[in-house]
């Protein structure tokens, strides 16, 4: 029976990257959808899953004209060249963003287009998370917000004047796997992994017993250890 994107997400977000990556081995999708380990989540702890939404950024053939002489220019100059960058952003305004990923290929390229004060917007609004091939600037803001991001480059650098619009609901590819609209992107501490949504309920059949499997396992370990069960023991239920 074909689970609806809610049941799918819901239960996907109970079971590890290592039980989706086992699931995808099993079905002979062996390092398919799994992203460069140089995309890295911004603090430990971040765990998230959902359905891509799609960005492709691109290195701008546009160059500034000439410095500015005071922040009013700046600004007016800034906006402008964001209108065209941040295309993504007004898309995402007029959409339902809750179970979302933003996924954004920059070919890694060190630029920030996301930061502080777009992210606590996106978590405002129930988005899971964003994964960007580039950089997410205002680190230390990003994580005393708690918001999800994974980047693979650290940055203080703006998108302004170094990077275009590219294309938004396209495939990219982002930290070395090609990522289609809709496709379900998880990540966790020991990185990203994304699932063609096709295959995403095969691979959840798997990741399941492989889990169960693992917390048996693992329980009785406990019990001969004298440890107390934590979650980890639990996680389906």
């Amino acid at each position: 029976m074909t689970m609806t994107d809610k049941e799918l997400i819901e239960q996907i977000r109970k079971v590890r990257l290592a039980d989706l990556s086992d699931g995808m081995d099993a079905l002979g999708l062996v390092n398919v959808g799994s992203m460069s380990t140089e995309m890295r989540p911004l603090r430990p702890g971040i765990a998230f899953a959902g359905f891509a939404h799609t960005v492709k950024l691109v290195p701008s053939q546009r160059r500034i004209e000439k410095p500015y002489s005071t922040p009013e220019e700046y600004f007016e100059a800034n906006k402008a060249w964001t209108q065209d960058v941040y295309t993504f952003s007004r898309e995402l305004r007029e959409i339902d963003v809750k179970d979302k990923v933003l996924v954004i290929d920059q070919g890694g390229y060190p630029g920030g287009v996301l930061g502080s004060d777009n992210m606590l917007g996106y978590k405002y609004r129930g988005m899971a998370g964003a994964v960007v091939d580039g950089g997410c600037r205002d680190s230390f803001e990003c994580n005393l917000e708690e918001v999800n991001v994974f980047s693979s480059k650290r940055t203080f650098h703006h998108v302004t004047f170094r990077l275009s619009n590219g294309g938004t609901n396209i495939p990219v590819q982002c930290a070395g796997v090609t990522v289609h609209p809709g496709d379900v992107v998880c990540a966790d501490d020991d990185g990203v992994l994304v699932i063609p949504r096709a295959r995403a309920e095969e691979v959840l059949k798997f990741a399941i017993a492989i889990l169960e499997a693992d917390q048996k396992a693992r329980a009785a370990k406990y019990e001969a250890l004298g440890m107390q069960p934590d979650f980890t023991l639990n996680r389906l239920s």
